[in-house]
């Protein structure tokens, strides 16, 4: 009778403090893993957003002036050689022109700091005094014509430059990002990103180039 008393009571026994510390231990790490694992898929995730989004930037505005190249059948002048950030410059193929500023970031807000602009890249129609004559204020929100570059990007460059008769090399480069997030002046043509530094999933540069055949004369 004396046994059975004893045996229950050695069952009723709890953790010890060291199986309790342990146990914490096991699931802390646990945790902290599971923890990691996740920020990491979701930096990957939204590093693939902001890739493909500036990618796709990058693939209209390319696509955009070689059709225009390829079939308008009017004149195209050639983009300057060399140019200056924050400056406003115009390139036209037959009665399209294009208005852009290079290295400053798109923001569609009021109260934007320097460096940054409502537009950067805007398409409309030659003014019939001709092309460059007349063009759109990219710093102002309302502008006549279709703009090409997405909100947080920036045109790090564009050239449109004459091989020989009728054929011509495109280029074009589009960032994503804020400026801390690139290496040296974020506003130049050189602009890329930092490694893995904080934020790096939300930065992203996008370089194209192809020769367009002017088909319609």
């Amino acid at each position: 009778m004396i046994d059975g008393p004893k045996r229950s009571q050695k069952n009723m026994k709890g953790f010890t403090i060291l199986e309790l510390l342990m146990a914490t231990a096991v699931f802390s790490v646990v945790l902290v893993l599971v923890t990691m694992g996740i920020m990491q898929i979701t930096r990957v995730y939204y590093k693939g957003v902001t890739e493909s989004n500036t990618q796709n930037t990058a693939r209209t505005i390319i696509d955009t002036v070689s059709q225009a190249i390829q079939f308008s059948g009017g004149d195209v002048t050639t983009t300057p050689v060399s140019v200056t950030p924050g400056t406003d410059y115009a390139f036209c193929v037959g009665n399209e022109q294009f208005t852009y500023r290079l290295g400053w970031q798109v923001e569609n807000r009021l109260d934007i700091p320097n460096n940054q602009t409502w537009h950067a890249l805007v398409q409309d129609a030659v003014a019939d005094s001709g092309c460059g004559t007349t063009m759109p204020i990219l710093t102002q929100e309302d502008v006549d014509g279709r703009d090409l570059v997405g909100e947080h990007m920036r045109l790090s460059d564009l050239s449109v430059q004459m091989l020989s008769e009728n054929m011509y090399r495109v280029s074009v480069k589009v960032a994503y990002g804020e400026d801390d997030l690139f290496n040296g002046n974020a506003t130049l043509p050189s602009a890329s990103c930092k490694g893995q530094n904080a934020g790096s999933a939300f930065c992203s540069v996008a370089e194209l180039s192809t020769i367009v055949i002017k088909r319609v004369q």
